[in-house]
């Protein structure tokens, strides 16, 4: 199991937000104090006294705020006597808010209407100073934690307050508190997004400490419209058991905790076909089902609320003409979450758990590249301000030229011509930054992080004495992790010490980069085996071979003449390129491909969408990368990124 981390370095953040006239209070946390973090969260001490959290039963009607003196010292905000009172209109860009009876049913509606002065009394009992803890409303269907800065009595009962945001250190003081739980399908609002899906729950058994079991279900039978005038159907059921994760340790001030996790896993279980006659470069995502809950965890008598959403899509490519019918089976659990440690600050983990995916049929004809899958948007946050975001989608991904049947999982496919299955699975991301809530605030923007991202080959073969060849698009994810995927390197010292590195399959060359993240494309499409017979190679990190200014005010990686990127490193703030010496003359026709501001790729981008989220640059068919321009982002000081490629014609 392989869990990958994004780290903010305390340094570069704090010049960014020096520079936005900010102040910074947390940066990012180093990987060991990640441990701290999850350790931390069940963790108790004479300062930080435990409380248990629970997550709340869904309300009936209305449910009342909780009026609280804030916290003193290590003591959590004391709860008033309940006044009863709901927030009936709440504008979270001036602060204004108006407190009325809560209206739990008809009776309770009409005791109150019978004794107004009891309703009076109520709002007579909210003070300035105090806090107002209110679950999810229609006035404000994420919840809120704000401070009452000013107040005005109705006769009514009503009350208009002005307010300012609030934050838990405020609210829970030096408790400590940890919860991972399921959340009942029952709390899910589910909004089909297409004819054909029919949304069933299975409300299981309630369990102890707020946990339960069930799952949210979906069938699908439908028929959907593709941008170059066919169709695809789409098929098969869906089950998934969403979890949220939350804790808590405060410090003794009231300016930030010690220790805070959010996050949330998703178990799920699929059976997906997908049938289409898809040409040129079809990209489509055809979204299903949205889901929505807003689960409240109870600590002791406090509310947290937390906002959880999923987006469930179909997704299909291709950069070919190919008839698929691809059947396949998903499984698995996976999750991510942010973790804050008081000093060092975030870190933002992915753990991609035991996923796996199965062909169980495919029937592709045609010569294409195709890949079909479901993907699974996420987001998790508290009151709407703090939280991460991720999104899974675990496909298949078949390269045919001719014909490849398979009928039945773990059989031989039959194939007419040359054909290669491929499984495989994206995980990205971002932390949600706007993270006031907990008195740590940074940029109001998303972080992104690069997650997780793996490719495996499933079956391969061809038939007849000179089968058409098939063209190899291979992703690179460097992330924080080495991919190389050069059988020759593999077996040859580290070609970049201490860096990040990806390098292409033997033979292949670099086509594409992203710019925010460390997402590469390589290919042989074109010109094959494009590697010497003796595998010479150098390493540049800027300079050495750059003849004319092709991209200004950048630091330049760029091979000598006769040889290709076929690889890339990072080291911080500095870029590697690895260079291939050409088995074939080159061309001498080279320009420079900007990506910084969007994608820059040819209007059929062969590879699909190698970096989902991220602006990507791709050269053409017809040429390879020889340079690559780079430099720091404003947001991301402490990492060099791509701006341009310099792609040359191949001879």
């Amino acid at each position: 199991m392989t869990v990958r981390k994004l780290t903010l370095s305390a340094a570069a953040t704090t010049t960014v937000l020096l520079l936005c006239g900010a102040v910074l209070n947390g940066a990012a946390a180093a990987p060991a104090a990640a441990t701290t973090a999850a350790t931390g969260a069940a963790a108790t001490s004479a300062a930080s006294p435990g409380v248990p959290a629970t997550l709340a039963p869904p309300a009936s009607g209305t449910a009342a705020a909780t009026l609280a003196t804030p916290a003193q010292g290590s003591a959590p905000a004391t709860a008033t006597a309940d006044p009863g009172l709901a927030l009936s209109s709440y504008d979270p860009a001036t602060g204004t808010a108006v407190l009325a009876p809560a209206a739990a049913g008809p009776q309770q509606t009409s005791a109150r209407a019978a004794a107004p002065d009891a309703a009076v009394a109520a709002a007579a009992a909210v003070r300035p100073g105090q806090l107002i803890d209110s679950p999810p409303t229609p006035a404000a269907p994420h919840g809120a934690l704000v401070a009452v800065t000013g107040v005005q009595q109705a006769a009514d009962g009503t009350v208009a307050v002005t307010t300012r945001p609030a934050t838990l250190p405020e609210l829970l003081g030096a408790t400590s508190t940890s919860l991972h739980s399921a959340v009942s399908p029952g709390a899910f609002q589910v909004e089909p997004r297409l004819g054909g899906i029919q949304v069933t729950t299975d409300l299981g058994t309630a369990g102890g400490q707020g946990s339960v079991s069930g799952s949210l279900g979906l069938t699908a039978n439908a028929t959907v419209p593709l941008p170059n005038g066919s169709s695809a159907t789409l098929s098969g059921s869906v089950s998934l058991t969403p979890a949220v994760d939350f804790s808590y340790r405060g410090g003794l001030g009231l300016i930030d905790p010690q220790q805070a996790r959010v996050g949330f896993s998703l178990g799920a279980h699929a059976d997906w076909r997908v049938s289409a006659n898809l040409t040129g470069g079809t990209s489509v995502r055809i979204p299903l089902a949205t889901y929505s809950a807003s689960p409240v965890v109870m600590v002791g008598p406090l509310p947290v609320v937390i906002n959880l959403n999923f987006t469930l899509s179909a997704d299909i490519a291709a950069d070919g003409t190919v008839t698929l019918d691809a059947q396949q089976a998903y499984d698995g659990q996976w999750g991510v979450h942010s973790d804050y440690v008081k000093g060092p600050g975030w870190t933002t983990t992915t753990d991609p758990g035991t996923s796996t995916v199965t062909p169980l049929r495919l029937d592709a004809r045609g010569s294409a590249s195709a890949k079909a899958g479901l993907l699974a948007e996420g987001s998790i946050a508290l009151y709407d301000t703090i939280g991460v975001k991720a999104s899974i989608e675990p496909y298949l991904r078949a390269a045919v030229s001719g014909s490849v049947v398979l009928d039945g999982a773990g059989g031989t496919p039959d194939v007419n011509g040359s054909a290669v299955l491929y499984g495989g699975l994206d995980i990205n991301g971002a932390l949600m930054a706007r993270l006031a809530v907990l008195g740590t605030p940074v940029l109001s923007a998303d972080l992104p992080f690069l997650a997780f991202h793996r490719e495996w080959r499933l079956a391969s073969g061809s038939t007849g004495p000179n089968p058409p060849r098939i063209v190899d698009w291979t992703p690179l994810s460097s992330g924080l992790a080495d991919d190389n995927r050069s059988a020759h390197l593999k077996a040859q010292p580290d070609w970049d010490p201490y860096a990040v590195k990806a390098s292409c399959p033997d033979g292949s060359r670099l086509i594409g980069l992203s710019h925010g993240g460390d997402d590469g494309l390589c290919t042989d499409v074109t010109q094959a085996e494009l590697w010497d017979a003796g595998r010479a190679f150098v390493v540049d990190h800027g300079g050495t071979h750059v003849t004319a200014d092709w991209a200004p005010g950048y630091t330049k990686a760029q091979c000598p003449a006769g040889s290709y990127v076929s690889g890339y490193s990072r080291n911080g703030r500095t870029m590697g390129v690895l260079c291939a010496k050409s088995a074939a003359p080159q061309g001498a026709s080279t320009r420079t491909l900007w990506f910084d501001k969007g994608d820059n790729r040819p209007a059929v981008a062969g590879g699909g969408d190698f970096a989902y989220g991220f602006a990507k640059g791709q050269c053409a068919d017809d040429e390879f990368v020889a340079g690559v321009a780079y430099s720091q982002p404003w947001w991301q000081l402490w990492a060099a990124r791509p701006y341009a490629l310099l792609c040359q014609k191949l001879a």
